[in-house]
């Protein structure tokens, strides 16, 4: 269900927050076109799979994951369209939910978005597809998370299934030079993403030759994650 950027349908008002707030995943990078809307909502679909309750905060003012989700069958999930940073302790204490994912625009400047959205997350994904034009963008926002003092990891995404390993393990060579933490787990390049938004449906219900790979590339994502919060909290 997608729902207005002033009114989410379901979702109450801060006067009936939950006493525990949600976990807030902050997927972010300056460079646009790196598989944060992707990230965002295949991580979503999965958390609802896995009898997760789910909120997608599409804060970017391109709002294709708000875009998107409106028009899938339903999602299981629900999102807003809102870019004001500052309601970030609002949507945290959202009752009835278990995870935030926040999608982020291509460039974190102006409004403070980064900053504000950063400073609340529990964890920060940072989504590379290891091209050379991605590579400082995807450095620039790691180093600015690390500042803030923010749990974070870069995802390797869009990997090629044909060239095999080698790419995901000079994209984690690159990040491993620069002292940027990253994630063991990396989703691949599947047409079968596309061709399940063009369908409105989630991926976790696409029937397609494919779709089980995405699946289990976000799982692994998923469950990596949630180990790393689990870290955090100790």
């Amino acid at each position: 269900m997608s729902t207005d950027a002033t009114a989410p349908s379901g979702a109450p008002g801060p006067d009936h927050a939950r006493t525990t707030d949600s976990y807030l995943i902050t997927i972010a990078n300056q460079k646009g076109g790196v598989g944060k809307t992707m990230l965002t909502l295949s991580l979503a679909a999965h958390t609802v799979k896995a009898n997760g309750r789910a909120f997608v905060w599409d804060i970017d003012p391109q709002a294709n994951a708000y875009d998107l989700t409106s028009v899938m069958d339903d999602p299981g999930y629900e999102v807003v369209h809102e870019q004001d940073p500052d309601r970030v302790d609002d949507v945290r204490r959202l009752r009835g939910f278990d995870t935030v994912f926040v999608d982020c625009p291509g460039s974190l400047e102006g409004r403070d978005i980064l900053s504000r959205i950063v400073r609340a997350s529990t964890f920060v994904l940072i989504p590379y597809d290891h091209e050379p034009e991605s590579i400082l963008p995807t450095l620039r926002t790691a180093r600015r998370v690390a500042e803030i003092g923010v749990p974070h990891a870069v995802v390797v995404t869009k990997a090629n299934p044909q060239v095999g390993a080698d790419h995901v393990l000079d994209a984690w060579k690159t990040l491993k030079d620069q002292g940027i933490p990253h994630f063991r787990s990396f989703v691949r390049q599947y047409r079968a993403w596309p061709n399940s938004l063009k369908a409105g449906v989630p991926i976790t219900r696409w029937n397609e030759r494919y779709a089980p790979k995405i699946r289990e590339d976000v799982a692994a994502v998923h469950t990596e994650l949630l180990l790393n919060i689990g870290r955090g909290a100790r």
